[in-house]
């Protein structure tokens, strides 16, 4: 049932953006329609790369997944360490 839902809403995806392409972009019929062709994957490459699936819902690996943050404060003290200062503290 997820699976028909899932092409079905990428159907209607690719409707809305044959419609918007069509209409709102004066494009040739041909131009419509190769141009959802080419949106439709990248706008759900997008989406699951902003809004990953779960792993309980997918209920396999996870495909796309989120890099760990930086250490902000590890990174901040290392940096302060490592700086290399233009004045001379001595006044010179």
């Amino acid at each position: 049932m997820k699976r028909a839902k899932h092409a079905a809403l990428v159907l209607c995806l690719f409707v809305l953006y044959c419609v918007l392409l069509s209409q709102g972009l004066k494009a040739s019929a041909a131009g419509a329609f190769f141009g959802a062709l080419a949106a439709v994957p990248l706008t759900v490459h997008l989406y699951h790369r902003i809004w990953p699936p779960s792993i309980a819902e997918s209920g396999r690996r996870r495909i796309y997944e989120r890099g760990a943050p930086p250490e902000g404060d590890a990174a901040e003290a290392e940096y302060a360490a490592t700086r290399v200062s233009t004045r001379s503290s001595d006044g010179e």
